[in-house]
């Protein structure tokens, strides 16, 4: 019997971690280091494909045809996250993925720049929730459309240097 690609995907899943799991108990130090980076990487990676995951079943009316009223309190219940976490994966579902209009007519992204640097791995769900913060705000809605764009692009853009911490969003100037 040939395995389904989610069952695939959990096997390699499991094996990987397992096999990281491994590296601690016997790595050198630039190992150990290794495991904490490509860790890192495999959970934005797997943000990505939960945050997917989450747009397509809120598309879907998932969590309405379930007798949810709102998404977050939806995978709170069904995946066992806390109220914040479920939160911030809705708001990324919200802000960096791809929309439909009433009619069907696919929209881009609301944070499209934003959408760029987490779907190539540079950003974080933590990033991506500072920056719809900071562009839901008050101050942020009275600028101009260009305006808004270019303090979205300028703090995507901010994540690609290394080191930036996601806090940061804060100091663009609106």
């Amino acid at each position: 019997m040939t395995e389904s690609p989610l069952e695939r995907a959990r096997r390699l899943l499991t094996e990987a971690a397992d096999a990281l799991v491994g590296v601690v108990e016997s790595g050198t130090d630039n190992d150990l280091l290794s495991v904490i980076t490509m860790g890192e990487g495999a959970a934005r990676r797997i943000d990505r494909a939960t945050v997917g995951a989450v747009a397509v079943l809120q598309r879907r009316g998932f969590f309405v045809d379930r007798g949810y009223k709102s998404t977050a309190s939806a995978l709170s219940d069904l995946a066992g996250w806390e109220l914040f976490e479920a939160r911030r994966r809705t708001t990324a579902a919200e802000q960096v993925t791809s929309r439909t209009r009433l009619d069907g007519t696919p929209l881009p992204a609301t944070l499209p720049a934003t959408a760029a640097v987490f779907t190539a791995g540079k950003a974080s769900l933590r990033h991506v929730e500072v920056i719809a913060r900071v562009l839901g705000s008050r101050t942020a809605q009275r600028l101009t459309p260009e305006r808004w764009a270019a303090a979205e692009q300028q703090m995507a853009a901010k994540k690609l240097r290394r080191g930036h911490q996601p806090g940061g969003a804060a100091d663009v100037v609106l």
